[in-house]
C-alpha cells in the first residue's frame, strides 16, 4: 500500500510539472507562432454586382486571413464599421469594374484597413489582398472564364494587370497606443489585486477567529458575519483604489479621454473587480494551503493576460490559446474598456461583454454560496463534536 502511495505521488507530481512546463511553453510560444494574423475582420462594399465581383468576394472567403464579418453600401458606412471596431479591413469594389475588365480599363481595388491598434493586421490584410488580385490577374490574362477566376494556381506574371489594388490606412486621430496600452497593461495588476485582498482578507478572518474557536479548520466554516463582510469591504477598497490608480496613470502620462466616459469607465472597473474577486473568493473558501491558492492565482492571471488577445491579437493565436484566452474575465472587460475608453462609444455597445462579466459573478458567488452553507454545517457539526469531547473528558475526570 505504501508503494502504491509512493507511485501515485510521482505520477501526480509528473503531471504537475507537465502541466506547469506546458503552460509557461505555450505562452512563450504564443508570441511567436503564427506570427501572421487570421481571420481579419473584413466588411466588403460591392458596387459591382457582377461575376467579377463574386469571384473576388468568394476568393477572400477562401483566404485563411479575411473572416467576412459583414457588408457595406458606400465608403462612409465602411469608415464607421472601421471606427466602430466591427472591421479591420474593408474591400470596395467600385461600380461597372466587370464591364471596365472587359473593355480592358484598369480597375482599382480599395483597400481600407484600421491601422489604430495593431500594425501588423494592415500591412498583412493588404499584402494578402494584393495577391488574391495578382492572381486573378493572371487568370484573366489566360482568358479563363470569370466564373473559374481563383481555380487554378499562379503560374505566370501578366505585364499590365487589369485590376490592382489602392490601400487606405484609416486612423482615428481621437485614437492612441497609449490608450490601448496603457489600460491593458494594468489588466494585469488589476487581477492580482482584486484576486490577493480578498483572499489577505479572509485569511486574516481564519486567523482571528481560529484561537477562539479551534475546531474551524477552513474559511468556509467561519461565522457569515466574518465571511461576507470581508468580500465587500474588499472589493470597495479594490475598484476605489484601481479608479484612482487608473485615472492618476493616465493624467501622469497625459493620455486625453473624454470626461462623459469616466464613470462608465468606473462601472466597467468595478464590474471586473467583481468578476475577479468572486473567482478568488470561491477558491479561498475552499483550500486552506497558501501554497496552492497562489498556484491557483498564478495560473488565472498569466494565461489570462497572455491569451486576451491585447499582447498577442486574436487573429494571430492559435485555436487552442484563442480558446483558453475566452475562459477569463480578462479578455472581455479589455475589449469592454476599448470600446468605451478608446473609441468613445456608448455603454450599450458593451452589453455582451458586461454579461459575460456578470455570468463570471453569478456562477462563483453561487458556487461560493453553496460552499459557505457547506462550511457552516460542517461548523455546528464540528462544534457539537467538539462540546461532547469536552463533557465525555470532563466526566472521565470527575470519575477519575
Amino acid at each position: 500500500m505504501k508503494a502504491v502511495k509512493i507511485i501515485a505521488t510521482i505520477l501526480l507530481r509528473i503531471v504537475l510539472i507537465s502541466l506547469a512546463l506546458l503552460l509557461f511553453f505555450s505562452m512563450m510560444a504564443g508570441m511567436y507562432y503564427k506570427s501572421g494574423p487570421r481571420h481579419i475582420k473584413t466588411v466588403v462594399v460591392d458596387q459591382d454586382h457582377s461575376p467579377l465581383s463574386r469571384s473576388i468576394i468568394n476568393n477572400i472567403k477562401a483566404s485563411d486571413y479575411y473572416d467576412i464579418t459583414g457588408t457595406a453600401i458606400d465608403y462612409p458606412t465602411l469608415k464607421k464599421m472601421i471606427d466602430e471596431g466591427k472591421a479591420d479591413l474593408g474591400v470596395m469594389i467600385p461600380p461597372d469594374a466587370y464591364k471596365n475588365v472587359l473593355n480592358h480599363r484598369g480597375v482599382r481595388i480599395l483597400a481600407v484597413a484600421n491601422g489604430t491598434a495593431n500594425p501588423i493586421i494592415p500591412n498583412m490584410s493588404i499584402m494578402m489582398l494584393n495577391k488574391i488580385i495578382m492572381t486573378l490577374n493572371v487568370q484573366m490574362g489566360m482568358k479563363l472564364r470569370v466564373e473559374d477566376l481563383g481555380a487554378i494556381p499562379n503560374v505566370r506574371h501578366p505585364k499590365k494587370p487589369l485590376l490592382s489594388v489602392s490601400s487606405r490606412v484609416f486612423f482615428n486621430p481621437l485614437m492612441s497606443m497609449e490608450k490601448s496600452m496603457l489600460p491593458a497593461f494594468m489588466g494585469l495588476a488589476m487581477q492580482i489585486v482584486s484576486m490577493v485582498i480578498v483572499l489577505f482578507a479572509l485569511i486574516a478572518s481564519l486567523n482571528l477567529v481560529r484561537p477562539r474557536l479551534n475546531y474551524i479548520k477552513q474559511v468556509r466554516q467561519l461565522p457569515l458575519k466574518a465571511i461576507i463582510p470581508p468580500f465587500f469591504i474588499s472589493w470597495i477598497i479594490v475598484t476605489t483604489g484601481i479608479s484612482t490608480a487608473f485615472f492618476g496613470t493616465m493624467y501622469l502620462f497625459g493620455v486625453n479621454y473624454n470626461p462623459d466616459i469616466l464613470w462608465h469607465t468606473i462601472g466597467l472597473i468595478g464590474l471586473f473587480v467583481l468578476a475577479m474577486e468572486s473567482i478568488s473568493y470561491f477558491f479561498t473558501l475552499n483550500i486552506h494551503n497558501g501554497a496552492v491558492l497562489a498556484a491557483i492565482i498564478t495560473l488565472i492571471v498569466m494565461p489570462a493576460f497572455m491569451y486576451s488577445g491585447f499582447l498577442v491579437p486574436q487573429q494571430q493565436l492559435a485555436y487552442w490559446p484563442n480558446f483558453i484566452g475566452s475562459w477569463f474575465p480578462l479578455r472581455y472587460y479589455l475589449e469592454a474598456l476599448f470600446a468605451i475608453f478608446n473609441r468613445n462609444q456608448p455603454f450599450a455597445v458593451i452589453r455582451p461583454q458586461i454579461m459575460s462579466l456578470w455570468y463570471y459573478v453569478i456562477i462563483f458567488l453561487g458556487l461560493s454560496a453553496i460552499s459557505i452553507a457547506i462550511g457552516q454545517f460542517e461548523r455546528i457539526s464540528r462544534r457539537k463534536k467538539t462540546i461532547k469531547e469536552e463533557k465525555e473528558l470532563i466526566s472521565k475526570r470527575h470519575l477519575a
